[in-house]
C-alpha cells in the first residue's frame, strides 16, 4: 500500500524491509524523501516496527534543503480471523520522534502518539482486497522551534481502499483523507493513489503509484516507489 498500512502480519522471527522513494509536488514547492521501514514478527499476530527518513530534500522554507527527517517507533496486534478466515484487524500504535529540523522542512519538530485500527476483508477467496486504516497522529510535546504558521496540530486520518489481483501483481486504489481542522488547524489533504504491486519472486515486491491532490491543500501531485524484501521466518 501507498498511504494505507498492510494488515498482513509477520511471521514469527520474520523480518520484512521496505525501501521507498517519494517525491511531491504543489506548485513550485517540492519534497523528495527516501525512507526505510523495518518490520519485525515477535509472533505470529504481534510485531514491532521503526521508521526513518534518512535523506529528505524539500524547498518548502524557499530554498532547497537536504537533511534528515523525523522517525517512528511502532508495534501491531492482528487478528487474523475475525468472524471469518478472510476477514481481519489490527490494532497498531506508532510513537514519533523529532529527529529532522521543522524550521528547514525537515520534520514537525514535536513527539507523536499515533493510535490506529487497520480492517480488510477478502473477496473471492482472496482476488479482491478491501481495506483501510483509521486513525490520530496526536501531538504530545512540541522540542525545536516551528515557525508561526507551521505549529503542528492533532491530525484525525483514514486511508481507505480496493485491490485486485492483476497479472503478475495487483491493481490498487487508495482514498487518503488527513486533516486538524478539529484541533484548531486550517489543513484537510484527500489525494487519490492508483498503484500497481509486481510481485518479483515469492518474497519481494514493488509497488509503483502516483498520488494525485483533490483538494486545496494537498500537493498537486506525486510520486511513489517502493521495495519489500522479507527474509527469515516461517519457510512455506
Amino acid at each position: 500500500m501507498v498511504f494505507a498500512d498492510s494488515i498482513v502480519p509477520q511471521d514469527r522471527h520474520e523480518m520484512m524491509l521496505t525501501t521507498g522513494t517519494w517525491y511531491s509536488h504543489s506548485g513550485s514547492v517540492h519534497d523528495v524523501m527516501l525512507t526505510q521501514k523495518i518490520e519485525w514478527g515477535i509472533t505470529e499476530k504481534f510485531q514491532i516496527s521503526g521508521f526513518t527518513n534518512p535523506v529528505h530534500n524539500s524547498n518548502s522554507t524557499g530554498q532547497g534543503v537536504t537533511g534528515m527527517g523525523d522517525f517512528e517507533l511502532g508495534a501491531r496486534y492482528t487478528w487474523t480471523d475475525v468472524g471469518s478466515r478472510f476477514t481481519h484487524i489490527a490494532l497498531a500504535v506508532d510513537a514519533g520522534f523529532p529527529s529532522g529540523n521543522p524550521l528547514t522542512g525537515m520534520g514537525e519538530g514535536a513527539y507523536g502518539f499515533s493510535p490506529a485500527v487497520l480492517l480488510s476483508h477478502e473477496i473471492r477467496g482472496g482476488r479482491y482486497h478491501a481495506f483501510t486504516t483509521t486513525g490520530f497522529d496526536f501531538v504530545l510535546a512540541r522540542r525545536r522551534a516551528t515557525t508561526p504558521d507551521d505549529i503542528p496540530h492533532h491530525v484525525v486520518f483514514v486511508n481507505s481502499g480496493f485491490a485486485a489481483r492483476v497479472g503478475p501483481g495487483w491493481t490498487v486504489g487508495e482514498v487518503s483523507f488527513n486533516s486538524n481542522r478539529w484541533s484548531g488547524g486550517d489543513v484537510t489533504n484527500v489525494l487519490v493513489t492508483p498503484s500497481y504491486v509486481w510481485r518479483l519472486a515469492r518474497r519481494s515486491e514493488l509497488l509503483v503509484g502516483v498520488p494525485v491532490g483533490v483538494t486545496s491543500s494537498a500537493d498537486n501531485i506525486g510520486a511513489v516507489i517502493k521495495f519489500t524484501f522479507e527474509l527469515g521466518g516461517t519457510e512455506e
